[in-house]
C-alpha cells in the first residue's frame, strides 16, 4: 500500500509542479529580455563618440528597448489582477540598474569634477583621521567624509572604487526606503510601485546621487520620514474639532489614512533615532538639514506629527552645529541671499544657451514644470478628500520654503526638485491609479515613459561632459604623485578630475578666470602674452599647465572658454610648454615662465566655490 501511493504521489507532484515552471518562465522572460537588451546596447555604445545632445542620441536601438520593455513589463504586471510584487520588484532594480550604472560601464571612472574633491577629502580623512584644513568647507561638515573613509578601511577598498558605483547604490536604498514609506500612506499596494517608478524617471535628471553629502543626506531624510510616518503620527481624534484653528484643519484631514498603533516606549525610541539620524544630516550637508526642517515645520502645523516639541529638537541641532561655523559661512559664502525667492530660484546660468545644452535644458525645465502642475491637479480633484494626500503634498511642496532665503549658488531649486518629487510622484501615481478609463495602465506607461526619457536626457545629455575616462583620473593622479610642492598647477579650464588631498594646501591650485559659468572675470585664452602674464604674476618660476578630454568637451558643449581651442594648440610654441606626462585622453606641460613685477589676480580658488 505504501509503495503504491508513492509511486502515485511522485507523478502528481511533478505534474503540479510543471505547470508552475511553465506560468514562471513567460513571467521572467520579459525583464531578462529588457535587462539582456539593455546590457548589448551598452556594450556597442562608444563613449568616446557621444556628442552634444548626450548619451540617447548616441545610443542604438537595443539600449532604447531595453528600457522600453522594463517599462512595459512592469505596466503589464500591475494590469494584472493578482500582481506580484517580487516580478515588480524584479522588473524595478533592473530598471534602476539599467539608469545608473550605464556611464560606470561606458567610462570607467566617477561622474561630475567635484566628485574628485569629496573622494580626495575622504582619502585624506584615511590617511590622517582628522580634520587637515579648518578653512575646507567640506571638512567642517564631515560626516560623510568620515564614513566613506571607515567603510574603505575596513573592506580594504579606494573610496574611487566606491564613488563610480554610489549612485547606483543609493538609489537602490533610496527605493527601498520609498517603497515602505509610500506603503504606509496608502490602502491600494499599486500606488507605491507606479509612485516608485516615476520617481526614478522623474528624479534621473537631477544627477544628485554620486558620492555627495546631499545624497548621503537624502537617504538619511528619507530614513527619517519612515520614522515619523511610522511611530509619530498623531492619533485620530474621534471627537468634533473644537476652536476656529481645528475648523480650518478639518477639511483638509478628510480622509486621511488613520495613524498605526503605536506605544509611548515605541515613540520614545523613534524620537531618540531621529535626533541621531538628523545629526548626521547635519554634520554631513549645509543646506538639507533645513529642507528637512521645513517638511517637519509643515507636517507639524498642520498637527499630523507628535510630539510637536520635535520641531523645536530639530531646530535646536541644526542651531547649535552652525553657530561655531557661522563666521566662516558669513564671511565666505553669506548666510542668506536675495529674499527674492523667484530669483533664488532661477537656477545656474549657463554662457549661452545653443545646442545640445539649449535642448537638454528645456527638457528638464518642461518636465519639472509638469511634475508640479500634474501633483496640484491632482490634489485639486481630490478637493473633498484632501486628508489622502495632506501628508505627501505637505511634504512636497514645504522644500519651497527654503527659496526665501538661499539661492544656494544658483543649485537651490535643484534641491527643492529633490525633495520634492517623491511626493509628487506619489500623488500623481495615486491618481493615475484610481482613473477609472479602461486606457488607465496605458496611460500609466506612457506617462513612466515620458518621465523616464525626459529624465534621462537630463541625465545623459551633458555626459560627454561630466564623464571622465580612467585615462583622465590616471592623469590627475600623476600630477600630484610627480609635481613638486609648492608647484603652480594651472587648468584652463576647471573641468578635470583633480583628486584634492590633505595636501592640496601645498600647491599653488589655480584656474584661468576665463569661464562665466563659474562666475569668474573674463580672460582671453588665446591672448598668449596675456596668459603668460597671468601665470607669472603669481611668482613662480614654472606651472604645470594640464589639458585633457572633458575640458575639451565641456569648452564644446558650454561655448567657454572662447580660447581654450587656440590655447592648447599654442602651449608647445608660443608658450614654450614641455611635455611631462601624456596618455591618449590628458597632457600636462611644464611651462617656464618669468616673473612679473604685477600682482597676482585674485584666485578663483575651486576650493571657495558654492560647495557641491
Amino acid at each position: 500500500m505504501t509503495t503504491y501511493e508513492h509511486t502515485v504521489d511522485r507523478p502528481v507532484a511533478q505534474a503540479a509542479s510543471r505547470p508552475s515552471l511553465r506560468r514562471l518562465q513567460p513571467q521572467i522572460t520579459l525583464p531578462l529580455l529588457g535587462i539582456g537588451s539593455w546590457a548589448y546596447g551598452v556594450s556597442q555604445i562608444d563613449g568616446s563618440r557621444i556628442g552634444n545632445y548626450g548619451l540617447l542620441a548616441s545610443a542604438n536601438i537595443w539600449f532604447v528597448l531595453g528600457l522600453v520593455a522594463l517599462v512595459i513589463g512592469f505596466t503589464l504586471e500591475l494590469a494584472h489582477g493578482r500582481h506580484r510584487g517580487w516580478l515588480l520588484g524584479l522588473y524595478l532594480v533592473g530598471l534602476i540598474v539599467a539608469i545608473h550604472s550605464t556611464v560606470a560601464i561606458l567610462f570607467g571612472a566617477p561622474e561630475y569634477g567635484w566628485v574628485y574633491k569629496h573622494i580626495g577629502i575622504a582619502s585624506a580623512f584615511q590617511t590622517y583621521g582628522h580634520v587637515t584644513d579648518p578653512t575646507n568647507i567640506y571638512q567642517q561638515w564631515p560626516a560623510l567624509f568620515a564614513a566613506v573613509a571607515s567603510i574603505s578601511s575596513l573592506a580594504h577598498v579606494n573610496a574611487l572604487s566606491l564613488a563610480s558605483w554610489a549612485p547606483l547604490a543609493f538609489e537602490l536604498a533610496d527605493a527601498l526606503l520609498l517603497l515602505g514609506i509610500f506603503r504606509l500612506l496608502t490602502h491600494d499596494r499599486r500606488i507605491p510601485w507606479v509612485a516608485v517608478l516615476l520617481y526614478e524617471g522623474l528624479i534621473a535628471w537631477v544627477g544628485q546621487d554620486y558620492l555627495s553629502p546631499q545624497a548621503f543626506g537624502y537617504l538619511l531624510w528619507l530614513a527619517m520620514i519612515l520614522i515619523i510616518l511610522r511611530w509619530l503620527r498623531a492619533p485620530a481624534s474621534s471627537d468634533e474639532p473644537h476652536g476656529w484653528v481645528a475648523r480650518l484643519r478639518a477639511p483638509l484631514l478628510a480622509g486621511l489614512r488613520p495613524a498605526p498603533p503605536t506605544t509611548k516606549a515605541m515613540r520614545a525610541v523613534a524620537v531618540a533615532l531621529l535626533a541621531v539620524i538628523y545629526f548626521a544630516i547635519v554634520a554631513a550637508h549645509q543646506l538639507t538639514p533645513y529642507a528637512a526642517l521645513a517638511g517637519v515645520a509643515v507636517l507639524t502645523v498642520l498637527d499630523l506629527v507628535r510630539p510637536r516639541w520635535l520641531l523645536v529638537l530639530m531646530a535646536a541641532i541644526a542651531v547649535a552645529y552652525l553657530l561655531p561655523h557661522l563666521d566662516f559661512i558669513v564671511h565666505n559664502f553669506g548666510l542668506f541671499s536675495d529674499g527674492n525667492p523667484i530669483q533664488n530660484g532661477s537656477g545656474t546660468t549657463a554662457a549661452h544657451h545653443a545646442g545640445g545644452e539649449a535642448t537638454t535644458a528645456l527638457v528638464v525645465r518642461v518636465l519639472a514644470g509638469c511634475m508640479w502642475l500634474l501633483a496640484l491637479g491632482a490634489i485639486a480633484r481630490r478637493r473633498r478628500t484632501l486628508g489622502r494626500v495632506a501628508i505627501p503634498a505637505a511634504l512636497a511642496f514645504s522644500p519651497f520654503l527654503i527659496l526665501g532665503a538661499q539661492s544656494y549658488g544658483g543649485e537651490a531649486i535643484y534641491r527643492v526638485f529633490l525633495f520634492s518629487a517623491p511626493w509628487c510622484a506619489l500623488i500623481i501615481a495615486g491618481a493615475l491609479c484610481e482613473l477609472r478609463a479602461p486606457s488607465r495602465w496605458f496611460l500609466t506607461g506612457a506617462v513612466a515613459l515620458t518621465a523616464l526619457f525626459a529624465g534621462l536626457q537630463g541625465l545623459y545629455g551633458a555626459v560627454s561632459v561630466n564623464a571622465f575616462t580612467a585615462a583622465e583620473v590616471t592623469a590627475s593622479g600623476w600630477l600630484y604623485n610627480h609635481v613638486p610642492r609648492g608647484s603652480l598647477i594651472v587648468l584652463p579650464q576647471e573641468n578635470f578630475p583633480m583628486l584634492e588631498s590633505a595636501d592640496y594646501n601645498d600647491y599653488d591650485f589655480e584656474i584661468m578666470p576665463a569661464d562665466p559659468q563659474i562666475d569668474q572675470s573674463w580672460m582671453n585664452e588665446s591672448n598668449l602674452s596675456q596668459v603668460k602674464s597671468w601665470m607669472g604674476a603669481f611668482g613662480h618660476q614654472t606651472a604645470y599647465l594640464v589639458v585633457s578630454r572633458s575640458m575639451a568637451a565641456s569648452t564644446d558643449y558650454y561655448g567657454a572658454p572662447k580660447g581654450y581651442t587656440e590655447l592648447v594648440s599654442s602651449i608647445p610654441t608660443g608658450l614654450g610648454g614641455s611635455v611631462v606626462y601624456r596618455n591618449h585622453d590628458a597632457t600636462i606641460y611644464r611651462v617656464t615662465l618669468y616673473h612679473s613685477d604685477a600682482t597676482a589676480p585674485s584666485s578663483p580658488q575651486a576650493e571657495l566655490g558654492r560647495p557641491k
